[in-house]
Formats: structure tokens, sequence, C-alpha cells
């Protein structure tokens, strides 16, 4: 097992296991590669920080984050790839990428509410942590949840968050220490596309 910063490379793998355990409700693998990209890119796009777990030299997790005391010379690169994926899903199915659209429309309004209510004003987010369920029970999560712990205490961040929701395994971040400062329970028309409960978590560096 090994552990370094994301390489061009791990791109598709990591597509993968986010399609298979995000992406797969869709009208096929196509398409939820196709999202799994753009959600994918997206991350990056945002991040400044990355490391990821391999097994055998297979990407098998990652952990990406942000600081606002670092910088990401990749932004516009992964920005454009999420704008390509984007477009090929819309070319590809037009109904399917609306309504994933409005899925991920409805997630950033609440995901903005939750922070805005919580008071926190530090741009530092934990952005996407992901183990592909054959590798999961291994302590890859909690290896990759501890170095990026490590990148905010090494920048001088004392607090970060995230966000997660009832379709994941929330609990996870409790036992790593962060608590949760906000809770969103969705209404009945949005179950359709929402889960049913989303959360925010912060991160306390300070102790």
């Amino acid at each position: 097992m090994l552990y370094r910063p994301f390489e061009d490379e791990d791109f598709e793998p990591l597509v993968e296991i986010v399609r298979t355990l995000w992406h797969d409700d869709v009208p096929d693998a196509a398409f939820g590669t196709l999202e799994a990209a753009c959600d994918l890119a997206h991350c990056l796009s945002v991040s400044t920080f990355s490391q990821v777990a391999l097994i055998d030299g297979a990407p098998r997790g990652i952990i990406l984050a942000r600081s606002e005391n670092d910088y990401n010379q990749d932004l516009s690169r992964w920005a454009t790839i999420e704008a390509k994926s984007a477009c090929a899903m819309d070319s590809y199915d037009a109904k399917a990428a609306h309504t994933f659209q409005t899925w991920y429309d409805g997630m950033r309004r609440v995901d903005e509410r939750l922070l805005a209510s919580s008071g926190l004003t530090l741009d530092n987010e934990i952005t996407l942590l992901v183990v592909d369920p054959s590798a999961q029970g291994l302590g890859i999560g909690t290896v990759l949840f501890d170095a990026a712990s490590s990148y905010y205490t090494a920048l001088g961040d004392l607090k970060a968050y995230l966000y997660t929701d009832s379709d994941c395994r929330w609990s996870f971040y409790e036992l790593r220490g962060m608590k949760r400062l906000g809770r969103y329970k969705s209404t009945r028309e949005e179950r359709s596309l929402l889960p049913r409960e989303m959360y925010l978590y912060g991160l306390d560096l300070s102790a």
C-alpha cells in the first residue's frame, strides 16, 4: 500500500470508484461515468491538496481538501474538464443531464445555507473523501483523513469543514473528532433528488 499526491493517470480509475458509489442510479454506466468525471473534476478544480491511496499500484481511495492559505495551479484545467464532461452529458442524454444539474444546484443551495448558518468564516474545506468499497475496512479512510488534517496543521489552519449526507457513512467523521454544525432535512418534494438529510461537519485542530 502506498500514499502519494494525485497524478493524472489516477483520474479514470477514481472516476470509476466515484461512479460505483454515487452515480449508479442513471440511465446507463456510460452516463454515470460522465457524471462521476464531472463530479471528480469539480472537486479537483477547487482543491489545493490531494492524497491518493494505491494498492498494488492501483488507486483505491483519495482525499481532496482546500485551504485559503494555499493555491491550486491546476484550477482552470480541471474546471475545463468539468465543463467538457457536462457538455458530453447533455449531448448523451439531455433529460438525464438536466436531472443531474437540478440535483447539483439543490445540493449547492443547501450547502451554502448550512455554511452561512454555521458562523464559519475560513474557506478550508475537505472537498472529497472516497474509498473503493472493496478496500474499505483497511484503514485507508483514516490515513487519508489524517493526511488532510496534517496538511491544515502545517499551514497553520486550525479549523476546516466538510459536507456529507445520510447516504454516506457520516459516523466516520464523528469518530475522527468532527462535530456536526448543521443539518438540513429534505422536504417531501426534494427527496426525489436530494438525500433525506444533509450535514455540515467542522474540524477543530487547535487542541
